[in-house]
Order: structure tokens, then sequence, then C-alpha cells
């Protein structure tokens, strides 16, 4: 039976596990004679899809995002009896000749699974073996590490178990992210093909001026993070980097929180974090009280708010308020 079920939170997975079940049926010749996309369909369209009636001349792939059919959420499809054997009798009649793919994508990080309580799930089931695809956690180094050289294989770039590390202590564990920023790589490598150390901290480290900041802050030298961030503001807006700082703040209050009871390794599983990143975050705060990090936190959240609802207009002066207000005297 043509139906591939193909589901979890890790989309680049999904989409490339997609893109091969395609190429394999359809070959090189992909057009919209035999090959449709379709996210989230109506119960109508979706029995529709299910009875596509083969064509003349060749097969047809018809890949069909279905979360709202099978996950259990505010945005689920009610189904009653009726149309459930109605979907069920379509899938169970599909042509030889049409290729079902059904995408099941799942928040990232929230273990949700496909609702096995669904009666169109164990219908499903009878039929095809679901996929799993699971995103990675940054602290999964060794798990990732074949992955992103097989990523690079695949751009004709080579590279070493060391620059695989820094990449993910650098970007996390976003196979998208990390697909992404080695096509840069590829580019900037050229007519080269083998990734170094060097290439990854001038292309890929892109937050690198932000971690600078963070370090600056904690070290209460505004006068230059402030200097810093005028510069940054001239590349790019000023909310990603904002962003980034205040969630790095909060990621700093957890690690203060729990790190007289947890070790290390028990730290990065918990808090979903690179061990060896982590490692260098608690030597940056040891000197910083918890009560400092709560501070800023908090400060930094208001400032991006503020900003976004237009009660404050300057980015820099935002900063400035997040930095001095309520600021802990030692």
């Amino acid at each position: 039976m043509p139906v591939y079920f193909l589901w979890g939170d890790e989309d680049y997975l999904i989409e490339k596990r997609a893109q091969k079940i395609k190429k394999e049926i359809l070959k090189d010749d992909i057009n919209e004679l035999n090959y449709r996309a379709v996210d989230n369909p109506s119960f109508s369209l979706f029995s529709e899809l299910l009875r596509t009636n083969a064509m003349m001349f060749g097969d047809v792939v018809i890949q069909i995002k279905c979360a709202k059919y099978f996950l259990e959420s505010k945005n689920k499809e009610k189904l009653d009896d009726k149309q459930v054997k109605e979907l069920t009798d379509a899938l169970n009649n599909i042509s030889d000749r049409i290729h079902i793919i059904l995408i099941c994508p799942t928040p990232r990080g929230e273990k949700k699974k496909p609702d096995s309580r669904k009666k169109l799930y164990k219908e499903l089931i009878k039929i095809t073996k679901p996929e799993e695809f699971q995103s990675y956690r940054t602290y999964e180094e060794y798990k990732l590490i074949p992955v992103i050289k097989n990523i690079a294989g695949e751009l004709g770039l080579k590279i070493n178990q060391k620059e695989c590390s820094l990449i993910v202590q650098t970007i996390g564990a976003s196979l998208r992210d990390i697909a992404n920023q080695l096509e840069k790589l590829k580019l900037y490598a050229y007519p080269k093909d083998t990734i170094t150390s060097e290439m990854i901290e001038n292309v890929v480290s892109t937050n690198t001026d932000v971690f600078n900041l963070v370090d600056l802050i904690l070290k209460k030298d505004y006068k230059q993070a402030l200097n810093n961030i005028s510069e940054l503001l001239q590349k790019e807006h000023y909310l990603p980097s904002l962003a980034f700082i205040q969630t790095t703040f909060g990621n700093l209050v957890k690690l203060k929180l729990y790190a007289n009871t947890l070790s290390s390794y028990e730290l990065a599983i918990k808090l979903n974090q690179n061990e060896y990143v982590l490692k260098k975050n608690l030597e940056k705060i040891k000197n910083t009280s918890l009560n400092e990090l709560i501070r800023l936190k908090i400060n930094l959240t208001e400032a991006e708010y503020k900003l976004k609802s237009g009660i404050i207009k300057d980015p820099i002066l935002a900063y400035e308020l997040a930095f001095l207000k309520d600021e802990e005297i030692k």
C-alpha cells in the first residue's frame, strides 16, 4: 500500500525523507501533474485527495500535512464515525500508482506524539508503519556529529569531528539551522572543500557579537556594552539580538539555580544545553549572584516589551534602563 506516515519535531529530517520518497517514485520528472503538496486540508479535500485517480501515464505523489487529524490540540479536527470510515475506506482503496505522504509535525521539544486513541490513527497503522523523526538535544553531540558529517557530505564538504562539535556549540541542535550554515560555509570555502574552525568562527558564529555583549553585561561594563550595541544596531534590527540576550539570561538564571545540586552533565540534560557551553557559562556567572541575574532577565524582558509596544522608541535607552534599573550594589 503506497502510504507513508512521517511524524516528529525535526522538520528538516521529515522534509528530507519526503523528498527522498518523491525522488524514488518520480525520479527527476516532477511537475504539477504528478506532484501535489497540501497543508492541513479540510475534511472534504482530505477525502478527495485520498481518492485521487491514477494518471494515464506514470505515478502521482501527494504530500499532505495533516497534524490536526492526528494530534490532540486546540486545532484538532473532530471527526465523527462516518467521516473516519470515509477516510479509512479511502486509505484502503488507494491506487497502486497514487503515493500518499502523510506528514504530522509535532511542536519542537514538547515530546508530543500522534494520539493513539484516535480511530483514524488506529486504522492508519494497519496500513503503514509510522516513521518517527525526533529532534536532537544540544548535549547529544555524539549523535549529532555523524548527522552533520552526512549533511556536509551531501554538499560536497569535508568536516572533522572537532569542527562538528564547534558547530553544535555555536548553533545548537536544529538541523535546519546547521544545514543553512553549512551551505554558507560551502560558498565561503570555495574552491576548497574542507571546513576549518577558522571558517566556522568567521561565518557561522553570527552570534559572536551577542555572546560578547552578554560577557560585558556580566562584567558590568555597560559603557562598552552600549557601544557594541550601537554598532550591532547599524547591521540589524534590535529585536533578534535583544530577544537572544534576554533568553540567554533566562538560561543563566536556571543554571545558577541548579548549579549547586546537579552535575554539569545532569544540568545539560535538564536545561537542554551543550555541556561544553554550559561549563563555560558556569565559569562566567560564578561571581554573579542569582538576584543580579534575575534582575537583568526581568529588565531585559521589560525592555523588549516596551520597544515592541512603542512605549520606548530608542533601543539604546531601553538597554541602558535595563542595565541600571534596581542595579545591585556590591
